[in-house]
């Protein structure tokens, strides 16, 4: 906690409006938690914890990035995947997106975003409205594999911290559940993005378009593929032997296990340079000189929201709240169907979703709710949660393709990717159902 306290007033010359005022709201709270708690020494310990807990998270899980960004099979990779043609492009990008989004989090939207953009604008040889049509297609299949990773992935900070607050969650549970929910998103985005391309055509029937090049010479990168799932496996075998061999739950365990891996793989990247272990040490300072401090923003932003979130589940009565908006009185699965929707909703009125995932995680854990499952609970909220990622222009997503690609997070959202989010809304709807009464 005082690690945390140390880097917030190192961070304050370089925070945002948005870490700011998520700042002076924490403040606003300790006073509160001041005058209104019993027991205030003991909240600051629980909320100091929780922030602690969000920023070392972030921060060890972030070192993959860093790794990922000089990878050249990394990179190799994300050329491959936006090169493709029409009717392979949207899978390509979409599965891409996803997968790399569990190795390198955000730095999957730095890496793919830039470079769909450059790849759009060069094919569309000038023409800007074809240009625009192929940027929002590509860029929209990256949002929607990209934001689906955190409805089962425990790499992801939104599944780290819904476990945490829903006593009597299992990750390994909600992660199983959370693929009945990504297998809808391929489908719905694929078939969203075919009537776009209707759409596209049908806007530029006048328009002489460039020939499509084929992609047939570009041979799949098997061999960076293979480098790359070694790296998954060996970041998955690290945190199962800490999971086996110490105390440590698996989100603690993948995060422990993450500057191993990030060390070794840079120590591969630099095993054939003449100049090795100079070059290896140099990374290292320019991680922890530039890399780390350049998240600190993303970092204030989750600790001061998940400070925040713990001591107002403490002040707030959770009877009087529950009566006040009846969801107690809901019973599975429209429980489940409401938190969900909360999640997206409160994110459009500009409340982070840790917020609201960590008051309603808090208020389930005091307030007795009859017959409800904490794992589909979970799953509600991880998976409103990846509902706000496309779904609102304060979402994660949005925010930061938005300040990479300078395209407004309204157009990203509500404009190209609303409808998917309305649907994948209802197909979650049609999961919770099955999985109540399975």
């Amino acid at each position: 906690m005082v690690a945390v306290a140390v880097l917030l007033v190192a961070a304050l010359p370089q925070l945002s409006r948005r870490e700011i005022t998520l700042v002076s709201l924490a403040f606003v709270a300790t006073v509160c938690a001041l005058l209104f708690s019993e027991i205030p020494l003991e909240l600051f310990k629980r909320a100091g914890l929780q922030a602690a807990f969000l920023t070392a998270f972030l921060v060890l899980l972030s070192l993959l990035r860093d790794a990922a960004v000089t990878s050249p099979s990394v990179l190799e990779l994300g050329k491959y995947l936006t090169s493709r043609s029409p009717g392979r492009r949207y899978f390509a990008i979409h599965c891409g997106g996803h997968l790399l989004g569990m190795v390198l989090n955000f730095g999957a939207l730095t890496l793919l975003g830039p470079l769909i953009q450059r790849g759009a604008k060069s094919v569309a040889s000038g023409n800007e409205a074809l240009s625009q049509w192929r940027e929002q297609r590509q860029i929209s299949a990256l949002m929607r594999g990209f934001s689906w990773t955190v409805a089962w992935s425990p790499a992801t900070v939104s599944m780290a911290i819904t476990v945490s607050v829903v006593n009597g969650a299992s990750v390994i549970l909600v992660c199983f559940y959370g693929i009945t929910a990504v297998s809808g998103s391929l489908l719905t985005g694929w078939l969203l993005d075919r009537h776009t391309g209707t759409l596209a055509r049908a806007a530029m029937a006048d328009v002489n378009r460039p020939r499509q090049t084929p992609d047939t010479s570009d041979k799949f990168p098997l061999a960076s593929a293979r480098r790359l799932l070694l790296v998954c496996l060996t970041l998955f075998a690290v945190t199962m032997l800490t999971v086996l061999f110490t105390p440590s739950r698996v989100v603690p365990a993948l995060m422990l296990a993450s500057p191993l891996v990030t060390a070794l793989w840079l120590v591969v990247q630099h095993r054939k340079n003449s100049t090795g272990t100079s070059a290896f040490i140099d990374r290292l300072r320019h991680i922890a000189g530039q890399s780390v401090p350049a998240g600190v923003p993303e970092a204030v932003t989750l600790a001061s929201a998940g400070y925040i979130g713990v001591i107002v589940v403490a002040l707030i009565n959770p009877y009087w709240f529950a009566d006040i908006t009846g969801i107690t009185a809901l019973g599975a699965p429209w429980l489940y169907l409401v938190v969900m929707a909360l999640v997206p909703i409160l994110s459009n009125l500009a409340m982070p979703p840790i917020l609201t995932v960590t008051v309603m995680g808090g208020l389930y854990s005091t307030v007795p709710f009859k017959g409800i499952d904490p794992n589909l609970l979970a799953c509600s909220l991880s998976w409103g949660w990846a509902l706000n990622l496309t779904g609102s222009p304060f979402g994660g997503v949005p925010l930061i393709l938005g300040r990479i690609i300078q395209i407004p997070g309204t157009q990203l959202s509500w404009q190209w990717n609303g409808m998917f989010s309305v649907i994948m809304y209802l197909w979650c709807s049609v999961c919770i159902a099955l999985l109540t009464y399975w």
